[in-house]
């Protein structure tokens, strides 16, 4: 079996390092082989939104430095763990502005954990050098400046297409208008071929929305919202059909040829057209080797001089991962494991020759430099391209647009309600003249406090669904928790405060509770806050949790538990000290005494018969001291606090 003899294997790499310097411009003459200037000629995408695109490129002042001379280069790159072994053995390259590689391999070659690890991405340790223009990488600084497209998209269905990108382009770029951001929308949408289906929405499982290739585009946009210099993509083309797969690819060859975008993505087998489009080629064998790194239009030739021909009418990818998959045991012992050959070969010859080449790389601009910070320490792991104030405004802004949209969801929940009043007022209707019982009036009230509770948990699924959303959105550094948190309580509490009035004002007047106005409305007063504490609640038991089905059932074992020491069941005047106590960690123990205190005062009139015939007696009773009618408000607001406080750093940490 023949191999590439060194020199000719150079050229995998070097001839990517020697270009001509012409008017100070750096060329990269690997560019013109065929696969950058030669597929230029069948982009779909007219020059006009290509010059409107590069003027507003311009305009935002992004880079410091001509792209086309960016290269991001990595040494002995590995990953190993301990159950399993190493799974990526040492691997060096170097890419370049203006490139789209493709990283190929068979299943658990390792291609997506290079991929993860060149983006910074992995949170697992793992081992090499990574440089960025010769220069070691801050790992914290770096994936604020460059893109990550995740293979699963993680988009809000309710939004258009137009306001999915116009929400992200505002966010991911510090002083762009609310002009200059429609703009921007446009072309990406123009360049992205998104046109048609602008003011579509994205869809959800309910809500019928655009396809799985437009889909794909959206989130691929959503990446160039700020135009980064870098941008990493795993598996693109997953799941899409062949000319989805082709669409989705030209794009980015497009922004790789035009903006000088280094574009690297992992893929999985592609049709030959699509592959075409591709510059540099990483292949992986199936136990975590590279096997080749060099020009796509080269790799047809290294592997016949290596003795493996690509057979005519054969897709050259599926054939190159037919040979870079390792065998049987029986193969290798007899030496016809192909992989093995390859690998060997590629340490032997090629690898030599790249980290020669990443040694000679001249020291280029710093992060710092390429991307004008100013104050270094602004741009550390927890900044944000937009102000506090900037996030809050526009993230409420869509939650409310958003929510609106959604408005026969509203009125189920409004029918919901008032059929659930009037259902209390029904079954317990003029307690204090029907049933004449004082513990019935009291049974009246815990219940309407206990449905209060419980219909916080209709937001839970929503609460998980935006939490994933949220936890991709923070990594990569488009907004933090506290404006996430702010937006999502405001508009849960101007849609739930009035629902819970309305169910609460309609079996407060059927029951027939106190009539004094004053009572009425420290009644819905607590109501209220019995919703918000409960939400709160929900809120840190889904931030602790994995995914829905944990979520929920967490919640209905906590708020259980907790409306079991609210005072009705459980409380300190009639239940044993080693249990009673429990109800002072209960947020609707302190809920209940305010509103037995405004339920039994004067001027009610205890019915003749009853167990009880005085307010003091019913208090007694039940453990309530009416002197603390509005601290206990005060300890409900103060509990709303601390679950505000425990769920921002795991609603936080929960994105790592």
């Amino acid at each position: 079996m023949s191999a590439m003899d060194g020199s000719s294997m150079a050229s995998l790499n070097t001839s990517q390092v020697e270009s001509e310097k012409l008017g100070g411009a750096v060329v990269d003459m690997s560019r013109g082989s065929g696969n950058g200037e030669d597929q230029g000629k069948e982009f779909t995408s007219d020059e006009e939104g290509w010059d409107d695109f590069g003027e507003l490129y311009q305009k935002v002042d992004v880079h410091s430095f001509d792209l086309r001379s960016l290269n991001l280069s990595f040494k002995d790159a590995s990953f190993e763990v301990k159950q399993r072994g190493v799974l990526l053995k040492p691997i060096s390259g170097v890419f370049r502005g203006g490139q789209l590689v493709a990283m190929m391999g068979p299943s658990g070659s390792g291609k997506t954990t290079l991929l993860t690890m060149l983006a910074h991405k992995k949170t697992t340790p793992y081992t090499g050098e990574f440089h960025l223009n010769g220069r070691e990488i801050d790992a914290k600084l770096f994936p604020r400046f460059t893109g990550y497209v995740p293979q699963e998209e993680h988009l809000d269905g309710d939004m258009t297409v137009r306001e999915a990108l116009y929400f992200y382009v505002m966010l991911k770029n510090t002083k762009m208008t609310s002009e200059e951001g429609h703009q921007r929308v446009e072309i990406l949408l123009k360049q992205m071929q998104l046109e048609a289906a602008a003011d579509t929405f994205i869809g959800t499982e309910t809500r019928r929305g655009i396809s799985g290739g437009q889909k794909r585009r959206v989130n691929i946009a959503k990446s160039f919202a700020n135009i980064p210099p870098i941008l990493f993509l795993d598996e693109p083309t997953s799941g899409l059909s062949s000319t989805d797969s082709m669409t989705v690819v030209q794009c980015l060859r497009n922004f790789a040829d035009r903006l000088n975008i280094l574009i690297v993505c992992v893929i999985h087998q592609p049709r030959h057209s699509v592959f075409q489009l591709f510059d540099l080629l990483l292949l992986l064998s199936s136990n975590g080797r590279c096997v080749y790194q060099g020009p796509v239009n080269e790799v047809v030739d290294y592997f016949a001089k290596m003795g493996r021909p690509i057979p005519a009418f054969e897709n050259p990818p599926d054939f190159m991962l037919d040979v870079v998959t390792s065998t049987s045991l029986q193969d290798v012992e007899e030496g016809k494991d192909d992989a093995a050959h390859f690998a060997d070969e590629y340490d032997e010859k090629v690898k030599p020759l790249i980290e020669k080449e990443i040694s000679e790389i001249p020291k280029g601009p710093t992060l710092d430099q390429v991307f004008h910070i100013r104050e270094k320490k602004l741009f550390q792991r927890e900044a944000f391209s937009r102000s506090m104030n900037f996030q809050t405004k526009l993230l409420l802004s869509f939650q409310l647009k958003l929510r609106i949209r959604n408005w026969r969801e509203i009125v189920r929940r409004l029918v919901l309600y008032v059929v659930i009043g009037v259902l209390l007022g029904a079954v317990f209707f003029r307690t204090n003249e029907l049933m004449q019982t004082t513990f019935n009036r009291i049974l009246a009230m815990w219940v309407v406090i206990g449905f209060a509770a419980i219909f916080t948990m209709e937001a839970l699924p929503k609460l998980m669904a935006d939490r994933t959303i949220y936890k991709y959105d923070r990594k990569d550094g488009i907004y933090s928790t506290l404006p996430y948190l702010t937006a999502l309580s405001v508009t849960l509490f101007i849609e739930n405060t009035i629902l819970t009035i309305i169910m609460g004002s309609i079996s407060y007047w059927m029951i027939g509770f106190s009539n004094l106005v004053g009572d009425f409305f420290t009644f819905l007063l607590f109501l209220v806050a019995v919703y918000w504490v409960t939400e709160g609640v929900m809120l840190l038991l889904a931030s602790s949790c994995a995914d829905a089905a944990q979520a929920n059932g967490l919640t209905v074992a906590v708020l259980g538990v907790l409306l079991v020491f609210s005072g009705l069941v459980v409380n300190p005047g009639s239940s044993p000290a080693w249990l009673s106590w429990l109800c002072w960690i209960s947020p609707y123990w302190y809920a209940f005494q305010s509103i037995m205190v405004i339920l039994f005062r004067p001027p009610y009139e205890f019915p003749e018969g009853d167990l009880f015939s005085t307010a003091d007696g019913v208090w007694e009773a039940y453990g309530v001291n009416p002197d603390l009618l509005w601290w206990n408000l005060l300890i409900v607001s103060k509990s709303l606090t601390n679950l505000a406080i425990l769920a921002l750093p795991l609603v936080a940490s929960n994105t790592s």
